[in-house]
């Protein structure tokens, strides 16, 4: 199934509908804070962010949220696309907030690295002045490789393991982004 066919365009966006019998099936009730501020429920989010994920990122993206049952006194659809706005803006900043202490520890881990490294090569030197043999060449190598190793750590860091945090915060901008809107009937 094409991701076309799995969610349907509504004026040039691709929609994700959520279908709940009442509002409260949106929120997680075990925090006690008012509804403006009150977290999304966990499979809720996670429904969203999949979605985000399916769909191709050049394509627009809306959230349709339809709510057949809704107990009078509803609670008002602004107060819905509230708390879904304070919720995601709060999921972003806590991923910027990840991403700007990863790569803190990553210049950290890599200036302890690359000071490592430097007393390995150091000590590679000395230890060249040692009378030639096989184990002068073993102890040499061993300890070159052990400065390179040191730095296996920062590296990693700074190259590789942000992007994930990348990916994730362009997926939780995308549904922050979103038009939400609230629809009451079936």
């Amino acid at each position: 199934m094409t991701t076309r066919a799995r969610y349907r365009v509504e004026d040039g966006r691709s929609c994700i509908d959520i279908r709940v019998s009442h509002s409260r099936q949106l929120f997680d009730f075990r925090d006690p804070a008012p509804f403006r501020e009150r977290d999304l429920d966990d499979e809720a989010v996670e429904y969203l962010l999949a979605s985000a994920r399916e769909i191709p990122r050049k394509e627009p993206l809306a959230i349709v949220v339809t709510i057949s049952d809704e107990p009078e006194p509803r609670m008002t659809p602004d107060a819905i696309v509230d708390a879904f706005r304070t919720h995601f803006r709060y999921e972003f900043d806590q991923i910027q907030r990840r991403l700007r202490e990863h790569m803190r520890r990553g210049q950290v881990s890599l200036a302890v690295g690359l000071s490592a490294l430097v007393v390995f090569l150091m000590v590679a030197e000395f230890v060249g002045s040692f009378p030639p043999g096989p184990v002068r060449e073993i102890l040499r190598e061993g300890v070159v490789i052990t400065g390179w190793v040191a730095m296996w750590r920062p590296l990693e860091l700074l190259l590789y393991d942000w992007w994930p945090m990348v990916d994730e915060r362009r997926h939780i901008a995308r549904v922050l982004d979103a038009p939400v809107s609230i629809r009451y009937g079936t």
